[in-house]
Protein backbone atom coordinates (compact mmCIF):
# COMPACT_ATOMS: atom_id res chain seq x y z
CA UNK A 1 0.00 0.00 0.00
CA UNK A 2 1.27 3.04 -0.84
CA UNK A 3 2.02 6.12 2.00
CA UNK A 4 -0.35 8.61 0.47
CA UNK A 5 -3.23 6.14 0.81
CA UNK A 6 -1.55 5.59 4.63
CA UNK A 7 -1.64 9.74 4.81
CA UNK A 8 -5.46 9.58 3.47
CA UNK A 9 -6.86 6.79 6.17
CA UNK A 10 -5.90 8.41 8.88
CA UNK A 11 -7.20 11.40 7.61
CA UNK A 12 -10.54 9.44 6.45
CA UNK A 13 -10.41 8.10 10.18
CA UNK A 14 -10.29 11.30 11.25
CA UNK A 15 -12.80 12.94 9.94
CA UNK A 16 -10.91 15.33 8.21
CA UNK A 17 -11.54 14.64 4.17
CA UNK A 18 -14.43 16.37 2.32
CA UNK A 19 -17.03 14.64 1.47
CA UNK A 20 -15.99 13.93 -2.41
CA UNK A 21 -12.63 12.83 -0.93
CA UNK A 22 -14.24 10.45 1.42
CA UNK A 23 -16.29 8.72 -1.03
CA UNK A 24 -13.47 8.15 -3.59
CA UNK A 25 -11.21 6.34 -0.12
CA UNK A 26 -14.85 4.62 0.25
CA UNK A 27 -14.61 3.44 -3.31
CA UNK A 28 -10.62 2.22 -3.15
CA UNK A 29 -11.62 0.06 0.03
CA UNK A 30 -14.29 -1.61 -1.61
CA UNK A 31 -11.91 -2.77 -4.21
CA UNK A 32 -9.06 -3.41 -2.20
CA UNK A 33 -8.67 -6.20 0.09
CA UNK A 34 -5.50 -4.81 1.50
CA UNK A 35 -6.52 -1.03 1.95
CA UNK A 36 -9.58 -2.65 3.46
CA UNK A 37 -7.40 -5.03 5.92
CA UNK A 38 -5.51 -1.90 6.85
CA UNK A 39 -8.09 0.02 7.64
CA UNK A 40 -10.05 -2.49 10.11
CA UNK A 41 -6.30 -2.84 11.79
CA UNK A 42 -6.20 1.03 12.33
CA UNK A 43 -10.03 0.83 13.43
CA UNK A 44 -9.40 -1.61 16.14
CA UNK A 45 -6.12 -0.32 17.76
CA UNK A 46 -8.06 2.79 18.20
CA UNK A 47 -11.15 1.24 20.07
CA UNK A 48 -8.53 -0.91 21.94
CA UNK A 49 -6.69 2.41 23.06
CA UNK A 50 -10.02 4.09 23.60
CA UNK A 51 -10.37 8.03 23.19
CA UNK A 52 -7.75 10.33 25.32
CA UNK A 53 -8.13 14.39 26.09
CA UNK A 54 -5.73 15.38 23.85
CA UNK A 55 -2.37 17.00 24.95
CA UNK A 56 -0.22 19.62 24.45
CA UNK A 57 1.85 17.41 21.40
CA UNK A 58 -1.29 16.20 19.90
CA UNK A 59 -2.90 19.42 20.05
CA UNK A 60 0.11 20.60 17.85
CA UNK A 61 -0.47 18.50 15.73
CA UNK A 62 -3.99 18.73 14.45
CA UNK A 63 -2.83 22.32 14.08
CA UNK A 64 -0.08 21.12 11.66
CA UNK A 65 -2.33 19.01 9.88
CA UNK A 66 -5.06 21.91 9.38
CA UNK A 67 -2.56 24.26 8.42
CA UNK A 68 -1.59 21.72 5.57
CA UNK A 69 -5.16 21.70 4.54
CA UNK A 70 -6.64 25.04 4.73
CA UNK A 71 -9.23 24.53 2.38
CA UNK A 72 -11.10 21.86 5.09
CA UNK A 73 -11.70 24.94 7.52
CA UNK A 74 -15.26 24.14 7.84
CA UNK A 75 -14.71 20.15 8.47
CA UNK A 76 -12.00 20.94 11.52
CA UNK A 77 -13.68 24.18 13.07
CA UNK A 78 -14.95 23.17 16.43
CA UNK A 79 -11.29 21.20 16.71
CA UNK A 80 -9.08 23.81 16.07
CA UNK A 81 -11.31 26.02 18.87
CA UNK A 82 -10.77 22.88 21.44
CA UNK A 83 -7.05 23.50 20.48
CA UNK A 84 -6.72 26.77 20.74
CA UNK A 85 -8.63 26.99 24.08
CA UNK A 86 -6.14 24.05 25.30
CA UNK A 87 -3.20 26.20 24.12
CA UNK A 88 -3.42 29.36 24.62
CA UNK A 89 -6.41 30.36 26.87
CA UNK A 90 -4.75 28.36 29.84
CA UNK A 91 -2.98 31.13 32.83
CA UNK A 92 0.56 31.09 32.40
CA UNK A 93 2.35 28.28 33.98
CA UNK A 94 4.78 29.96 37.18
CA UNK A 95 8.26 29.52 36.42
CA UNK A 96 9.01 27.38 39.57
CA UNK A 97 6.63 25.16 38.40
CA UNK A 98 7.95 24.88 35.32
CA UNK A 99 11.53 23.62 36.35
CA UNK A 100 9.44 20.90 38.84
CA UNK A 101 7.85 19.83 35.37
CA UNK A 102 11.27 19.61 33.60
CA UNK A 103 12.83 17.74 36.86
CA UNK A 104 9.89 14.99 36.68
CA UNK A 105 10.36 14.74 33.25
CA UNK A 106 14.06 13.86 33.70
CA UNK A 107 13.00 11.35 36.01
CA UNK A 108 11.11 9.80 33.98
CA UNK A 109 13.45 9.75 30.74
CA UNK A 110 15.87 8.36 33.64
CA UNK A 111 13.34 5.16 34.55
CA UNK A 112 13.10 4.86 30.39
CA UNK A 113 16.92 5.00 30.67
CA UNK A 114 17.75 2.44 33.35
CA UNK A 115 14.94 0.43 31.47
CA UNK A 116 16.90 0.26 28.26
CA UNK A 117 19.89 -0.44 30.05
CA UNK A 118 18.32 -3.87 31.48
CA UNK A 119 16.98 -4.37 27.77
CA UNK A 120 20.61 -4.13 26.23
CA UNK A 121 21.69 -7.07 28.99
CA UNK A 122 18.95 -8.83 27.55
CA UNK A 123 20.06 -8.42 24.22
CA UNK A 124 23.45 -9.73 24.77
CA UNK A 125 22.42 -12.80 26.62
CA UNK A 126 22.97 -11.62 30.28
CA UNK A 127 21.70 -11.86 33.14
CA UNK A 128 20.56 -8.20 33.96
CA UNK A 129 22.74 -6.80 37.11
CA UNK A 130 20.83 -4.02 37.64
CA UNK A 131 17.12 -2.83 38.24
CA UNK A 132 14.62 -0.24 38.43
CA UNK A 133 15.44 0.07 42.41
CA UNK A 134 15.59 3.85 43.66
CA UNK A 135 13.62 5.22 41.06
CA UNK A 136 9.84 6.00 41.11
CA UNK A 137 7.91 3.90 38.96
CA UNK A 138 6.25 6.61 36.63
CA UNK A 139 2.62 6.66 36.07
CA UNK A 140 0.97 5.56 32.68
CA UNK A 141 0.75 8.98 31.28
CA UNK A 142 4.40 9.37 31.25
CA UNK A 143 5.05 6.41 29.31
CA UNK A 144 5.59 7.88 25.93
CA UNK A 145 8.36 9.90 27.80
CA UNK A 146 9.78 6.59 29.45
CA UNK A 147 9.81 5.04 25.85
CA UNK A 148 11.94 8.09 24.65
CA UNK A 149 14.33 7.53 27.55
CA UNK A 150 14.48 4.10 26.87
CA UNK A 151 14.86 4.35 23.15
CA UNK A 152 17.71 6.82 23.58
CA UNK A 153 19.56 3.97 25.78
CA UNK A 154 19.27 1.12 22.50
CA UNK A 155 21.03 3.71 20.23
CA UNK A 156 17.21 3.91 18.08
CA UNK A 157 17.14 7.10 16.22
CA UNK A 158 14.08 8.62 17.44
CA UNK A 159 14.56 12.69 18.08
CA UNK A 160 13.03 14.86 15.96
CA UNK A 161 11.48 12.29 13.07
CA UNK A 162 7.87 12.95 11.51
CA UNK A 163 7.43 9.57 13.50
CA UNK A 164 8.35 10.58 17.26
CA UNK A 165 5.26 12.37 18.42
CA UNK A 166 2.82 9.43 16.63
CA UNK A 167 5.04 6.74 18.31
CA UNK A 168 5.22 8.12 21.80
CA UNK A 169 1.40 8.76 21.63
CA UNK A 170 0.83 5.64 20.77
CA UNK A 171 3.03 4.00 24.30
CA UNK A 172 1.44 6.52 26.03
CA UNK A 173 -2.29 5.60 25.29
CA UNK A 174 -1.89 2.07 25.49
CA UNK A 175 0.08 2.34 29.03
CA UNK A 176 -2.59 4.15 30.19
CA UNK A 177 -5.28 2.06 28.66
CA UNK A 178 -3.70 -1.14 30.18
CA UNK A 179 -3.95 0.82 33.49
CA UNK A 180 -7.72 0.92 33.14
CA UNK A 181 -8.27 -2.71 32.51
CA UNK A 182 -8.62 -5.19 35.53
CA UNK A 183 -7.82 -8.44 36.43
CA UNK A 184 -8.50 -12.17 35.15
CA UNK A 185 -8.98 -14.09 31.69
CA UNK A 186 -11.01 -11.35 29.85
CA UNK A 187 -8.54 -8.09 31.03
CA UNK A 188 -5.38 -10.20 29.75
CA UNK A 189 -7.17 -11.33 26.81
CA UNK A 190 -7.39 -7.58 25.70
CA UNK A 191 -4.18 -6.97 26.84
CA UNK A 192 -2.65 -10.18 24.95
CA UNK A 193 -4.31 -8.25 21.73
CA UNK A 194 -3.93 -4.62 22.02
CA UNK A 195 0.37 -5.77 22.89
CA UNK A 196 0.01 -6.91 19.56
CA UNK A 197 -1.38 -4.69 17.75
CA UNK A 198 0.51 -1.93 19.11
CA UNK A 199 3.55 -3.73 18.19
CA UNK A 200 2.54 -4.13 14.41
CA UNK A 201 1.40 -0.41 14.50
CA UNK A 202 5.12 1.01 15.99
CA UNK A 203 6.70 -1.10 13.57
CA UNK A 204 4.35 0.33 10.60
CA UNK A 205 4.89 4.07 12.10
CA UNK A 206 8.45 3.99 13.03
CA UNK A 207 9.97 0.73 11.60
CA UNK A 208 11.06 -2.86 13.48
CA UNK A 209 13.65 -1.52 15.41
CA UNK A 210 11.34 1.01 17.33
CA UNK A 211 8.58 -2.59 17.63
CA UNK A 212 11.46 -4.36 18.56
CA UNK A 213 13.02 -2.23 21.38
CA UNK A 214 8.92 -1.47 22.80
CA UNK A 215 8.85 -5.27 23.14
CA UNK A 216 12.47 -5.60 24.86
CA UNK A 217 11.75 -2.80 26.91
CA UNK A 218 8.09 -3.38 28.10
CA UNK A 219 7.99 -7.85 27.69
CA UNK A 220 4.12 -8.10 26.67
CA UNK A 221 5.63 -11.49 26.04
CA UNK A 222 5.77 -12.59 29.90
CA UNK A 223 3.69 -15.06 31.64
CA UNK A 224 0.72 -13.87 34.41
CA UNK A 225 0.15 -16.99 36.30
CA UNK A 226 -3.18 -15.09 37.50
CA UNK A 227 -4.26 -16.09 33.83
CA UNK A 228 -2.47 -19.22 32.98
CA UNK A 229 -1.95 -23.01 34.35
CA UNK A 230 -0.19 -25.84 33.24
CA UNK A 231 -2.57 -28.99 33.48
CA UNK A 232 -2.31 -32.80 32.82
CA UNK A 233 -4.69 -33.64 29.75
CA UNK A 234 -6.50 -36.09 32.12
CA UNK A 235 -7.27 -33.61 34.70
CA UNK A 236 -9.13 -31.08 32.48
CA UNK A 237 -12.30 -32.17 33.31
CA UNK A 238 -11.44 -30.97 36.80
CA UNK A 239 -10.87 -27.50 36.07
CA UNK A 240 -13.01 -26.59 33.11
CA UNK A 241 -16.82 -26.77 33.08
CA UNK A 242 -17.32 -27.46 29.43
CA UNK A 243 -13.91 -29.40 29.25
CA UNK A 244 -14.57 -30.80 25.39
CA UNK A 245 -15.19 -27.54 24.37
CA UNK A 246 -12.07 -26.01 25.78
CA UNK A 247 -10.09 -29.03 24.57
CA UNK A 248 -10.94 -29.06 20.98
CA UNK A 249 -10.53 -25.06 20.91
CA UNK A 250 -7.15 -25.66 22.36
CA UNK A 251 -6.62 -28.41 19.90
CA UNK A 252 -7.50 -26.48 16.79
CA UNK A 253 -6.08 -23.00 17.80
CA UNK A 254 -1.98 -25.22 18.51
CA UNK A 255 -3.16 -26.77 15.52
CA UNK A 256 -3.31 -23.87 13.11
CA UNK A 257 -0.69 -21.53 14.83
CA UNK A 258 1.60 -24.75 14.33
CA UNK A 259 1.05 -24.06 10.39
CA UNK A 260 1.68 -20.42 10.66
CA UNK A 261 4.86 -19.90 12.87
CA UNK A 262 5.87 -23.59 12.89
CA UNK A 263 5.15 -26.69 15.52
CA UNK A 264 8.36 -26.08 18.09
CA UNK A 265 8.19 -22.02 17.90
CA UNK A 266 4.39 -22.79 19.05
CA UNK A 267 5.44 -25.04 21.85
CA UNK A 268 8.03 -23.04 22.79
CA UNK A 269 5.45 -20.47 23.73
CA UNK A 270 3.05 -22.58 25.52
CA UNK A 271 6.23 -23.78 27.52
CA UNK A 272 6.85 -19.84 28.52
CA UNK A 273 3.23 -19.28 28.85
CA UNK A 274 2.38 -21.46 31.85
CA UNK A 275 6.43 -22.58 32.89
CA UNK A 276 6.70 -25.62 35.50
CA UNK A 277 10.15 -23.70 36.97
CA UNK A 278 9.00 -20.52 38.14
CA UNK A 279 12.84 -19.31 37.60
CA UNK A 280 11.77 -19.33 34.13
CA UNK A 281 9.00 -16.39 35.03
CA UNK A 282 11.26 -13.48 33.86
CA UNK A 283 12.03 -15.43 30.03
CA UNK A 284 9.56 -15.19 27.81
CA UNK A 285 10.29 -17.39 24.16
CA UNK A 286 11.10 -14.16 22.37
CA UNK A 287 14.98 -14.90 24.25
CA UNK A 288 14.82 -18.54 22.87
CA UNK A 289 15.11 -17.37 19.51
CA UNK A 290 11.00 -16.97 18.37
CA UNK A 291 10.40 -13.58 16.78
CA UNK A 292 8.61 -11.13 18.68
CA UNK A 293 5.28 -10.60 16.68
CA UNK A 294 5.08 -14.77 16.24
CA UNK A 295 4.93 -14.74 20.46
CA UNK A 296 2.61 -11.72 20.40
CA UNK A 297 0.46 -13.41 17.76
CA UNK A 298 0.27 -16.90 19.96
CA UNK A 299 -0.39 -15.64 22.96
CA UNK A 300 -3.42 -13.42 22.17
CA UNK A 301 -5.11 -16.62 19.95
CA UNK A 302 -4.43 -18.76 22.52
CA UNK A 303 -5.95 -16.27 25.15
CA UNK A 304 -9.34 -15.67 23.11
CA UNK A 305 -9.21 -19.16 22.48
CA UNK A 306 -9.20 -19.89 26.12
CA UNK A 307 -12.00 -16.89 26.04
CA UNK A 308 -14.34 -17.90 23.65
CA UNK A 309 -14.53 -21.81 25.06
CA UNK A 310 -15.64 -20.02 28.59
CA UNK A 311 -12.77 -20.81 30.75
CA UNK A 312 -11.44 -18.82 33.64
CA UNK A 313 -7.78 -19.25 32.71
CA UNK A 314 -6.12 -20.24 29.71
CA UNK A 315 -4.90 -23.89 30.78
CA UNK A 316 -1.80 -25.84 28.62
CA UNK A 317 -2.24 -29.11 28.38
CA UNK A 318 1.08 -31.00 29.42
Amino acid sequence: MKDDWKDRLDEYIDGLLPPDEARKVEEELAKDPVLKAELDSVRRFAGLMEVQTPDAHAVRGVLGRLRARRRRWLYVAAPLAAALALLFLRPPTPPHAKDAMREIEAQWLAFGERLGEIALERREGRVPRTGVGGLEVPPAAAYGIVFKGALARLAVPLEGSEAEGRILDLVRHHHEALRRRGQGLEAECERAEASLLLYRELARVGGPAVADAYYDVFRPGLADLETTERVRPDSLQFVVADHERYREAYRQTVENLGRRFGGPNVAVVLEHLAPGDRRALWYDAALDGVEREAVLAIRAELYEAARAAGADKLYVEG
